[in-house]
């Protein structure tokens, strides 16, 4: 059963044109904004994608995740209040488990159309001047493609400027025993076949349907938690020994502490070794290298991603200014190996067709100034180093540390979201320079974006001091934070604080 909505590119798969200015090898994020920005300057541009306009941000990760994330908070929250107030228990509230399901499904659908056709379709692009051509590119030479299209008809295509390779990412399957033998998810296939196999297990319950998702990064961490909270069990594994472990230790306790409490099974430190099914049944035995084995309905592999560039599993290599070692050929987004992000990718995306277009050249890396966001519940974001990223770069005797917990935010504790979550600064104690940020709360991934700003634009933490927040915003807690060291460092400062005492301040 496929979704409609997944058709792919046609409108404008034949054009007359043949030479452009710039040639765009990918529809996703990087390839969609590179071709954008070279539209602005009124040059000519040929997109061309081998499959949908949209990337995996528009049909299998951000949009599909966050609808399935949203509405599962809502169901989880009505089935708490419910138990709370009511005194319903989950059999009660379950009882239409399964056409919510496929009401969950029919949203997501609804929502990755409605964003396709606003942002993404070939008629969107038409209407900016860029060609959409659909088909598979091949270089022949640096300034020239061969194109082949899904019918087999093939065209070649030139660049008078240069060529942006944006061709993405695809997910990266562990060498698992057995997993190859039977059915098993992936974040491209999920949105679909989750829905479709468990509504093929009625009248089953969906808490007797349990999950096995292999991966404790932001994808596992995130379905897992939709998944359990749309009623089935869920047994989570991760390799490492803790949750989201590129990122501050404590908001990996704090979030296994989160999933604990819904009673999904956590298991970290483990590593899949193979995969056996039960034919009669479809019971699946995942076997881990400790020894011990889980025992589900269906498995789901979160580990991860990698580069879409033919065997080059470290993706595309390139320059500062995202150059590759052919000269007028640059790669953008997660082709290149670069961190994974939609947002990343975009700027890349820009920047490489500005690098193409305009004489000076732009870097298009960032290393400690990109922010991200895995949408738990709470959401956990951060920008920058860590606390013992940035011990190791500089030394305790340089860096310092602000730290609030939510049960110390008045809104978080209006909200009943007190129990678990915090915001954390890392920066320099000389000049209050921030160094990083990691914040676990409801709107996390929102109030990240002020410290990118603050840290973008070189504003040192105290400066926030001075910009009134409106109150009870979770945002005003990190007015308070970067207060507190304002005044300690008027503190420091015997000079001005003698002034400021002797003025009655």
């Amino acid at each position: 059963m496929k979704c409609p909505c997944l058709r792919r590119d046609t409108a404008l798969s034949s054009v007359s044109n043949r030479h452009y200015d710039i040639l765009v090898i990918g529809g996703g994020s990087a390839g969609l904004t590179a071709a954008k920005f070279a539209a602005t300057f009124d040059k000519s541009v040929a997109l061309i994608e081998s499959s949908k306009l949209g990337g995996d941000c528009t049909w299998t990760g951000c949009v599909p995740s966050k609808t399935i994330l949203s509405i599962s908070k809502r169901v989880y929250n009505w089935r708490k209040m419910n138990e709370k107030y009511v005194s319903l228990n989950n059999d009660e509230i379950d009882d239409s488990q399964y056409r919510m399901l496929m009401d969950v499904k029919r949203q997501i659908d609804e929502n990755r159309q409605r964003i396709y056709d606003h942002d993404d379709s070939p008629e969107v692009m038409q209407s900016l001047g860029i060609d959409v051509i659909e088909g598979s590119a091949r270089f022949l030479d640096s300034k020239t493609v061969d194109v082949t299209s899904n019918s087999s008809s093939s065209s070649q295509l030139t660049a008078k400027y240069g060529i942006v390779v944006a061709t993405g990412a695809i997910p990266q399957i562990l060498d698992i025993q057995g997993l190859g033998q039977g059915k098993y998810w992936t974040y491209e296939n999920v949105w679909n076949d989750f829905f479709v196999d468990l509504e093929q297990s009625k009248p089953k319950p969906l808490k007797d349907s349990t999950v096995i998702v292999v991966g404790g990064g932001p994808v596992g961490c995130e379905l897992s938690q939709a998944i359990s909270r749309l009623g089935c069990s869920v047994i989570l594994i991760s390799k490492s020994d803790r949750l989201l472990p590129s990122g501050e230790e404590i908001a990996s306790s704090e979030l296994q502490n989160v999933f604990e409490k819904e009673d999904i099974d956590v298991l970290c430190g483990e590593s899949a070794v193979s995969v056996t099914r039960d034919e009669s049944d479809g019971i699946i035995t995942l076997t881990l290298k400790s020894g011990k084995s889980v025992v589900g309905n269906h498995i789901l592999i979160a580990t991860g991603r990698k580069p879409n560039t033919n065997n080059m599993d470290k993706g595309i290599s390139v320059n500062d200014n995202l150059e590759t070692s052919v000269k007028g050929i640059y790669a953008a987004g997660d082709c290149t190996g670069d961190r994974q992000f939609t947002h990343y990718a975009g700027f890349q995306g820009a920047i490489s067709a500005r690098n193409i277009l305009l004489p000076l050249k732009d870097s298009g890396k960032r290393s400690d100034s990109i922010p991200a966001a895995t949408f738990t519940d709470p959401e956990v974001a951060s920008i920058g180093l860590t606390e013992d990223e940035a011990l190791m770069q500089y030394g305790a005797d340089k860096v310092s540390v602000s730290f609030r917990t939510l049960s110390q935010v008045d809104r978080a504790i209006c909200e009943d979201a007190d129990m678990h979550g915090f915001l954390k600064i890392v920066y320099m104690t000389k000049t209050k320079q921030i160094l990083g940020a990691t914040i676990m709360a409801p709107s996390a991934g929102e109030l990240i974006s002020e410290i990118a700003v603050a840290k973008e634009s070189k504003l040192s933490f105290d400066k926030l001091s001075t910009v009134m927040h409106a109150y009870p915003s979770y945002s005003i807690a990190l007015q308070q934070m970067a207060a507190e060291v304002y005044y300690d460092k008027l503190k420091n400062s015997k000079t001005l604080y003698d002034i400021l005492k002797k003025i009655g301040l």
